[in-house]
């Protein structure tokens, strides 16, 4: 038992080999050493096993035939110990069953005795380290991969806490004037959102934007498109810049303000001014579809009331073209109500084409009692699995 060294430059690897015939051992320590690896010996199980928790060799070549501790003993409880060390077999031609069942049991290779060419040896265990740096290497890079993605995860969850913090409140009221919103992500972070605020002394400002893709990346935007919003209010407070009053306006600007941060996502935006003593209602759209739905109150107590869909086109955001957008002017008299959602709504219920859908949309924005019923006719809920965001806005004015 000891331990021998080359002449020549060694290898940062470190060999054990266990055998209890000192001249097989000294002529392994001598072909490895020859092929650069640091050799440790020992002459049987037990003091192997010493051995290997003492220097903990990157790669063990083990007899198989030994007296106490035999090699299959020795196998099973140095891949219990250290499974990614590379365990070769040393054997006999006439031991080939035992070889199987070592193969078996975690071996990674095998070599038989004599060693008629010692380059088979070297071979042997050089693809064995190979292999076992591989497999170290792919169990580090997944560590990593998987604190990065733990650390995502926590980043993503912030995000998710931030974005629905900028919601508005849900049920927000003044005056006859009721707000209610829904935001159903298709991931952990939604590329839709939705605000309204009331500004001035009568007017309610409100949106609903639709950020192109999905995850952190659009919702991010969605945050970019919060503040550029938050900025034109205060303007309007702090010195009376009009730009929050003008839907068509406002688009223009936030379309110059998007295109000079350079973003590569386009928005779809429906942008509405309603004057909440009179219900005039001015509105203007960047690429927003399907049309907010305008429901009217009932003439009379057998008539369900009118509705009808805002129809106007216009340029997505931070999209190039010469297209304008879309404007116009409504009233919701009272007891109207005003519904609003992005296009992912159209991807539930029963197939059938955009006007069938908008058909049915039309009828459920007029007959719900309110918002919850129209996310339950929706199957819409915390819990459901969906292929794109839906945002739900409905402003409804109170009979006086």
């Amino acid at each position: 038992m000891g331990s021998s060294a080359g002449g020549m430059e060694m290898r940062r690897e470190l060999i054990l080999t266990i055998d209890d015939d000192a001249l097989v051992r000294n002529a392994y320590a001598r072909i490895l050493e020859q092929g650069g690896f640091r050799v440790i010996q020992a002459d049987d199980g037990a003091s192997g096993m010493a051995h290997f928790r003492e220097h903990r060799p990157d790669a063990v070549l083990l007899d198989l035939r030994m007296p106490g501790l035999d090699g299959l003993e020795v196998l099973a409880a140095l891949v219990a110990r250290a499974p990614e060390t590379p365990v070769v077999i040393s054997s006999g031609t006439e031991q080939i069953a035992d070889v199987v069942q070592a193969l078996r049991r975690g071996a990674w290779d095998y070599v038989t005795k004599p060693i008629e060419d010692p380059v088979l040896l070297r071979r042997a265990m050089e693809r064995a380290l190979e292999k076992s740096r591989l497999l170290k290497e792919n169990r580090e890079y997944a560590e990593r991969l998987a604190s990065a993605l733990e650390e995502l995860r926590a980043d993503e969850q912030a995000a998710r806490q931030l974005q629905f913090q900028l919601l508005p409140e849900d049920g927000l009221s003044v005056g006859d004037v009721l707000c209610h919103r829904r935001l159903f992500p298709s991931h952990l972070l939604s590329g839709d959102f939705l605000d309204y605020f009331f500004f001035g002394d009568r007017f309610l400002g409100f949106y609903l934007a639709d950020v192109a893709g999905h995850g952190s990346a659009s919702a991010l935007v969605t945050i970019i498109l919060s503040t550029l919003v938050g900025n034109y209010r205060d303007a309007y407070a702090a010195r009376g810049d009009d730009t929050i009053r003008r839907p068509t306006h406002l688009l223009t600007q936030l379309d110059a303000d998007l295109a000079g941060r350079r973003l590569d996502k386009h928005i779809t935006m429906f942008y509405g001014v309603l004057d909440c003593g009179s219900g005039e209602l001015v509105y203007g759209n960047a690429g927003a579809f399907p049309y907010p739905f305008l429901c009217q109150p009932a003439d009379g107590p057998s008539l369900s009331g009118d509705v009808r869909q805002l129809e106007c086109s216009g340029r997505p955001l931070n999209l190039a073209g010469r297209a304008g957008f879309g404007s116009g002017e409504a009233r919701l008299e009272p007891g109207a109500r005003l519904f609003i959602a992005s296009d992912g709504v159209l991807e539930l219920g029963a197939p059938g084409s955009h006007e069938e859908r908008c058909r049915r949309l039309a009828v459920l924005a007029r007959d719900a009692g309110g918002i919850d019923d129209i996310s339950l006719a929706l199957a819409l809920d915390d819990a459901t699995t969906l292929t794109d965001d839906v945002a739900l806005l409905l402003i409804e004015r109170g009979r006086r």
